[in-house]
């Protein structure tokens, strides 16, 4: 869809809030593309993603052809196809836009061309920057799970290896001190109630099956498959930051009221 069709839109309906998606060479992850249709539904705003290449490769994409003969549409590429069906199945409005140019420089003119854009949403922080630059209002990055050219192939992916060995010889190593104590119980007694330096020598030894054991359940635990959740501290910053942001504008543009007051004592 060209800018003048979203202009027209716009015109024909209701103009509604939007929220600008930003991509560098053509490209945009799921995790932004997630976040901004998670953001805009709670919102109940528009989502316009902008795509920005450079010039030989706007030229390169426009001379394709397809077996009818006929151009690509250029606002499919680049993952705005998939962008606009996450979109519809969030029940969010999308709109798509390739431009050439660098990302701050683009941004700022498509804020200036398309209204009620409130807010940017991208991914790199150093397109974050470039953007920050340029335009006035909030920026906003969102960290990718994925590596910031696509995923990587079956053969790159780095597997983890159970780590089988090493339960294995924790466990080994745990029961062997558990076999020493219990066997040993009237020698071990007998040094732990000497006193004097020989008082840490429960301590010492404490540390030496808290160690073992906390080893040997970390390794089985990672044996089993059960890994610690790990959450994206960067995104729920982000989304607070957003929220937080327009109810800040919301608040601002609210207009103040005239109230009259009625002095009870005058002319007595």
């Amino acid at each position: 869809m060209d800018i003048q069709d979203i202009k027209n839109d716009v015109c024909g309906s209701e103009e509604r809030r939007k929220i600008l998606v930003v991509g560098e060479e053509g490209f945009l992850s799921e995790s932004v593309m997630d976040y901004a249709i998670l953001v805009a539904g709670r919102l109940g705003y528009d989502i316009l993603a902008l795509n920005t290449v450079s010039e030989e490769k706007l030229k390169s994409i426009s001379s394709v052809k397809t077996g009818s003969d006929r151009a690509f549409n250029i606002s499919e590429l680049h993952s705005c196809a998939l962008f606009k069906a996450k979109a519809a199945s969030g029940m969010v409005k999308c709109d798509c836009l390739v431009r050439a140019g660098g990302p701050g420089e683009t941004a700022k003119k498509i804020i200036h061309e398309i209204k009620r854009i409130e807010f940017v949403i991208t991914g790199p922080d150093a397109t974050k920057e470039k953007i920050a630059e340029k335009v006035t209002i909030p920026v906003f990055s969102v960290l990718s799970n994925n590596n910031m050219r696509g995923e990587k192939t079956m053969g790159e992916e780095i597997t983890k290896k159970k780590p089988l060995g090493k339960t294995i010889g924790y466990g080994v190593v745990t029961a062997a001190l558990y076999a020493a104590v219990f066997t040993n119980a009237d020698t071990v007694t007998s040094y732990f109630t000497r006193g004097s330096w020989y008082a840490a020598l429960p301590i010492a030894t404490v540390f030496i099956f808290s160690f073992a054991h906390g080893a040997f359940a970390s390794n089985l635990w990672s044996l089993l498959g059960i890994e610690a959740v790990s959450k994206d501290v960067k995104v729920v910053t982000a989304e607070k930051t957003v929220h937080d942001d327009v109810r800040a504008t919301k608040s601002a543009r609210k207009r103040p009221r005239a109230r009259a007051y009625i002095n009870p004592f005058h002319r007595i």
